[in-house]
């Protein structure tokens, strides 16, 4: 299977799946995102990609199939709702995530615990072995606005009012 949109759909074809414009509007979604997306996201750049608006039922029916075909993976991004994005077998991503604004930002570092990964499958003899990393933290911008001068602000303790 290519890991490209066309080659996904051409493997949901072989098992059998019908490819509509739906189908097809969704995997387009997936892979113009440039960050991990919601359900709700995806659907409506389902409707930008593909022209159709796919029900919500029908995106979270196609995440849970994707997901079991190892093509998309679920992102930790602390948030209420699940978020997803493909499992390139090319890259490898991490993440950082504003806890202000919420913006997410991909890695464009070597993984940082590839390589305890990898000893961790040699000394217990685990196999398929994957994570998801996700730093939290402010960002640039929301660290400014917080902090104009630059540099950290040191706690001071508050008196608790009685």
């Amino acid at each position: 299977m290519s890991f490209n949109a066309e080659g996904i759909l051409a493997a949901l074809r072989s098992r059998g799946l019908r490819i509509t414009r739906s189908r097809r509007g969704i995997m387009q979604a997936l892979f113009q995102a440039s960050r991990p997306l919601s359900l709700t996201e995806i659907q409506g750049q389902a409707l930008i990609e593909g022209g159709i608006l796919p029900d919500y039922a029908t995106v979270f029916r196609m995440m849970i199939l994707l997901e079991s075909m190892n093509i998309i993976h679920k992102v930790n991004l602390k948030r209420s709702c699940s978020y997803y994005e493909l499992t390139d077998p090319s890259r490898h991503h991490d993440h950082l995530v504003c806890t202000d604004c919420g913006e997410v930002l991909l890695l464009s570092i070597p993984c940082p615990v590839g390589s305890a990964e990898r000893l961790i499958e040699q000394q217990y003899g685990f196999t398929g072995l994957h994570h998801s990393l996700e730093f939290f933290g402010r960002c640039a911008a929301c660290s400014a606005r917080v902090n104009p001068a630059g540099g950290q602000q040191p706690f001071v303790a508050q008196p608790i009012a009685a």
